[in-house]
């Protein structure tokens, strides 16, 4: 059930059936490029009416977003699936390595990604997942998780860089690719094996590509067609 589909949200994710997926990753326009694809604001009240719909009882709903002088978007869309039945769990910042911004202020090294829940008493939580380095195999592992002494993650992500980028400061078609770690760390913490994933603006396909290493479904939507073609072609 892997599915990389060229299209836009507004027309395929009606065609999903009701409590469907068991996770949802987006990573929509921040509105801060003059890329084509960042020019136009595509989260709204249909939008999340539609991923509720979508998400079992179960699932979680990760939305990344950005905060700054440009772009306020994080605030505007976590009022937006407030206000629409979502049940708010946590805000996480990933602490990035590289800074931009040439202005008067400070330099800006933050991304932000917010965590909803459809139904707070039945979401799935794999707390395996939710320490540093816990790989499930070594004695010591196990030893340190079942002591309780692990290290655990906290919601300000400093532990993880940005994908090494080429050309114009982009991979591949696409100027912001979200690292793989961090996907994965999303993944692991709400899924099991053969549970399915949606992102419906996967950009350069990094969700798909994490779902198929870990054998998980993933279906994944993607409007621009060259952005679309280079997740293909990772994907195969």
């Amino acid at each position: 059930m892997n599915k990389i589909i060229h299209g836009t949200w507004q027309d395929e994710l009606p065609k999903l059936s009701d409590n469907s997926v068991d996770l949802i990753i987006v990573d929509p326009p921040y509105i801060v490029t003059k890329e084509k694809w960042d020019r136009v604001d595509q989260v709204n009240n249909e939008l999340s009416n539609q991923l509720f719909r979508i998400l079992k009882p179960s699932g979680s709903f990760y939305c990344w977003g950005g905060i700054g002088e440009k772009s306020q978007t994080i605030i505007d869309w976590f009022l937006i699936f407030k206000n629409t039945g979502w049940y708010f769990k946590d805000w996480i910042t990933w602490k990035k390595q590289r800074g931009m911004g040439m202005r008067k202020g400070w330099l800006y090294t933050r991304e932000e990604i917010l965590w909803f829940v459809k139904d707070n008493k039945q979401f799935y939580w794999n707390k395996e997942y939710q320490y540093h380095n816990f790989s499930g195999t070594s004695n010591a592992t196990k030893k340190r998780f079942k002591e309780g002494i692990g290290l655990r993650i906290s919601n300000v992500w400093a532990d993880i860089k940005e994908e090494k980028l080429d050309g114009k400061n982009k991979i591949g078609f696409h100027f912001t690719p979200k690292p793989i770690k961090a996907i994965k760390r999303i993944v692991l913490a709400h899924t099991k094996e053969k549970d399915t994933v949606l992102d419906c603006f996967l950009g350069s396909g990094t969700t798909a590509q994490v779902c198929k290493e870990l054998n998980r479904n993933c279906i994944g939507i993607e409007k621009e067609k060259e952005h679309y073609d280079y997740c293909v072609k990772n994907f195969e």
